[in-house]
């Protein structure tokens, strides 16, 4: 939680910057702004590798193994989708942002669908039984 909030800190600051230096200095301002971005990022990816590790462990020792990449792939999508909406909008798209938005619920919803014809089968299954 505290990294967290190191964070949530270090980007306020960053905003409160580059907003102020927009004005005076825009070459300035968008060098902080990146800056931070690769700041955060990098903390992330730290996160990111022990997510990642526990659910390789996970994976090896339970029966929901063949659950794992799909999750891995879902949050990888979800994740990809959010920084590209975060551009587009910052880019002034909109519509190009929600478009993206719905294309990556729906690719997470096809990688699913396996799952959730499997689950619809278990559940029919204990109905007849």
């Amino acid at each position: 939680m505290s990294g967290l909030l190191k964070l949530c800190g270090a980007a306020l600051l960053a905003v409160c910057t580059a907003f102020f230096l927009k004005d005076r200095n825009r070459e300035f301002s968008a060098i902080v702004s990146v800056t931070a971005c690769v700041l955060i990022f990098s903390e992330l990816i730290g996160c990111a590798e022990q997510i990642t590790v526990f659910l390789v462990e996970l994976s090896g020792e339970s029966a929901a193994s063949s659950y794992v990449p799909v999750l891995l792939k879902a949050v990888g999508f979800s994740i990809l989708t959010e920084i590209s909406v975060g551009f587009c909008r910052s880019a002034g798209e909109e519509g190009i942002a929600g478009a993206i938005g719905i294309a990556g619920r729906w690719e997470i919803l096809l990688l699913s669908l396996p799952y959730v014809k499997e689950l619809v089968s278990i559940a029919i299954g204990l109905l007849k039984t």
